[in-house]
């Protein structure tokens, strides 16, 4: 754990600095990844979920058990929330020219808007007449499965782990999506108030 440690640290402050020496012109996508990462706290409330699953209950090598083992689940799972936002809405989206922002219909057929979200993962306005491939979305997440085997323990630095990373983070992607587009069709006022819903 000591060692693993620092790894985790050095790459989230790695990340920290290149963003510092993002050109003026690309504000639009550093602020997009600033606003993701910075000020939402899912991205320290997330990774403990996801350490505690990994910790308990799905096991993968290389990681330990008990206290160690969660501390370094959690520490590669806060490192890959950040590298993943950081490549997903400053690298890959800066690089394509389109900011990283689902726009949900939240009106229409189930059917249609749930379409509109499956579609975002490959084109940046799925219902557009002339589409752009979104980079931020299945590329970016082979990208940070990719980057993720840096710090992952030996173990899980294999092809099968990499797809299986890549796999999931798609997943999450799309599940992500798919909140944005349907959180307000929850009937509770309450809950729609508490998700800052318009109607």
């Amino acid at each position: 754990m000591i060692l693993r440690l620092p790894t985790c640290v050095a790459l989230l402050a790695a990340t920290g600095w290149m963003c510092s020496v993002a050109h003026a012109e690309q504000n639009k996508y550093f602020k997009s990844f600033v606003d993701e990462t910075f000020k939402n706290p899912g991205t320290l409330i997330q990774p403990a979920f996801t350490a505690a699953f990994s910790n308990w209950v799905t096991k993968p090598a290389g990681f330990g058990n008990g206290a160690e083992g969660f501390g370094y689940h959690y520490g590669v799972s806060v490192t890959d929330n950040v590298s993943g936002k950081f490549i997903r809405k400053f690298v890959f989206a800066a690089a394509s020219g389109h900011v990283d922002d689902y726009q949900p219909k939240e009106k229409g057929k189930f059917f249609t808007r749930l379409m509109n979200a499956a579609g975002h993962s490959v084109f940046v306005e799925p219902q557009a007449e002339k589409k752009s491939f979104n980079w931020s979305g299945i590329p970016a997440s082979f990208a940070s499965a990719g980057l993720s085997a840096a710090y992952q323990p030996r173990e899980q630095q294999t092809w099968s782990a990499s797809l299986q990373r890549a796999g999931t983070n798609s997943a999450g992607y799309l599940a992500g999506d798919l909140y944005k587009e349907f959180k307000c069709d929850i009937p509770i006022s309450f809950v729609r108030r508490l998700l800052r819903c318009k109607n």
